[in-house]
């Protein structure tokens, strides 16, 4: 039973947000029974954001009588720091994004009168679950979010409801994230999205650590300027980790116990290939994918990054060596490399560590680009999506458009300001760095589908004794094709 101090807590919120929603309504008062709406737009108060600095949704406020906003989510046995955080959370619990959830779900709770709840499944069996839910016609579920590398064969079984036919969700506003968008929408149809919502794809984004400290004694140049002066580039970097190798025990071969320049493994190659601006499978005018990995400039690419990331006495490959992502991490927080690959969740793991390090976006391949590119990886992070059993469409688009506006003003400010630029991030740098990293993510078709296993050819580049891409490319290109052509036929049989 809760407290009369929680009670009470509750009230106030309760009365607080009543008393701006009724500011802004026409009709507040007319609403007084469950499912009624009243024809005004959703407000909600936030702490440092006056009315004229930030955006609200147009959409109604409506009782909806106690509705379970359900979430079923994605999890991995030992990923416990992979987890979702971003859907419920209990009170005071001290944590800034718990703390942040939990304010955002008790706005939208007192005006829409709405509980969250989270279900947590394998992502091994998460698809056959919804599966069985959407046979039997069980609306149970508001949203899922499943592992992007998982998620294929929910869009093209007909599992997902197309973003843009939801009533409600206006995408150019900023909470929906532009470039997942653009990106991953299929023949003017989009069944995955990154919004505020949720922080797991930001967690995903890949990065590069540096330990600030060898970078002074291998007397680096400042690599945060590198970055700002558009020079941080493939080769640049290679040139400044080359020669900082060392056999630490003099035993003659280079292993954990040795100092590295790079701390990676086979996600180097492909996220320094996205890294490049260049894509496994890119869209045409109609908005139609196709397969873009082969070209002459792609194939030079690949190989340089092949070289790179096969450097053995350079380049600690830790997929190669046999190491857990948290072995892995240990060396750099032990000291044990210059460079680290990393994706975002590993800043907040880091946290604790004695290692001063650094964060830098992936290096561009040539200094002419416009820009750096981060891939959100499909590994380890899920986008939202939503069952096509839904039967109240404007229900879970007034919902998920005020959810994401809250968040906007109440999860991500907590997400990135607070907790990766205040609480994890080692220097004023480093926070300019992530907010390069932020606005330059990016997510690839052709990993999140995987046509023909192509993906995964390219993945496992790195993993071969010799440079394999340009020889047997042939083998794989007839079926790649096959497959993305069969993929994209039957997305356009689907309802829009």
């Amino acid at each position: 039973m809760a407290s009369t101090g929680k009670s009470l807590s509750r009230l106030i919120a309760a009365l607080l947000i009543a008393a701006v929603t009724c500011q802004f309504a026409v009709s507040c008062a007319d609403k007084s029974s469950a499912g009624t709406t009243s024809d005004t737009t959703a407000q909600s108060t936030n702490e440092g954001s006056s009315e004229t600095e930030r955006l609200y949704p147009d959409v109604p406020v409506v009782d909806y009588d106690g509705y379970i906003f359900r979430a079923l989510y994605w999890m991995v046995p030992g990923w416990d720091w992979r987890k979702s955080k971003d859907i419920v959370a209990e009170e005071g619990s001290g944590d800034t994004i718990e703390d942040a959830v939990y304010r955002r779900n008790l706005t939208i709770s007192e005006i829409y009168n709405v509980k969250f709840e989270l279900d947590e499944v394998d992502a091994g069996a998460l698809n056959n679950k919804l599966r069985q839910n959407i046979m039997a016609g069980d609306d149970v579920y508001t949203i899922v979010c499943q592992k992007q590398n998982d998620v294929a064969d929910l869009i093209t079984h007909g599992d997902l409801l197309n973003f843009f036919s939801i009533p409600y969700i206006d995408l150019e506003k900023p909470w929906w994230d532009e470039n997942s968008i653009n990106d991953y929408s299929i023949a003017g149809r989009l069944y995955l999205i990154a919004s505020d919502i949720t922080i797991n794809d930001k967690d995903g984004t890949a990065a590069m650590a540096f330990a600030k400290q060898a970078a002074v004694d291998h007397n680096l140049p400042n690599l945060y300027d590198m970055v700002r002066e558009g020079t941080w580039t493939v080769e640049n970097f290679y040139n400044t980790y080359k020669d900082v190798a060392r056999d630490l025990n003099g035993d003659g071969k280079m292993d954990e116990a040795d100092y590295w320049g790079v701390l990676g493994g086979r996600d180097v190659l492909t996220t320094f290939f996205s890294g490049a601006g260049s894509r496994i499978v890119s869209k045409d005018e109609n908005d139609i994918p196709y397969i873009s990995v082969m070209s002459d400039r792609n194939a030079a690419i690949l190989e340089r990054l092949y070289n790179l990331t096969t450097e053995s006495e350079v380049f600690y490959h830790h997929h190669i060596a046999g190491t857990d992502d948290a072995q892995f991490q240990d060396l750099f927080e032990n000291g044990h490399g210059l460079y680290h690959w990393i994706r975002f969740d590993s800043i907040s793991d880091m946290r604790a560590s004695e290692t001063d390090f650094g964060v830098l976006p992936i290096p561009k391949w040539e200094e002419s680009q416009s820009r750096y590119y981060s891939v959100v990886s499909i590994y380890t992070s899920s986008l939202m999506s939503v069952p096509i059993v839904t039967q109240d469409l404007e229900r879970t688009g007034i919902l998920l458009e005020a959810l994401a506006a809250e968040s906007k003003y109440t999860l991500m400010p907590a997400y990135y300001e607070v907790a990766l630029k205040t609480k994890y991030a080692r220097d004023d740098e480093s926070a300019e760095m992530l907010d390069i990293i932020i606005n330059n993510r990016i997510y690839d078709l052709g990993e999140m589908l995987n046509p023909g296993g192509l993906r995964d050819f390219v993945l496992d580049l790195s993993m071969k004794k010799t440079f394999t891409f340009t020889s047997t490319y042939a083998k794989v290109e007839r079926s790649a094709k096959k497959a993305l052509d069969k993929l994209v036929d039957s997305i356009e049989k689907l309802p829009e």
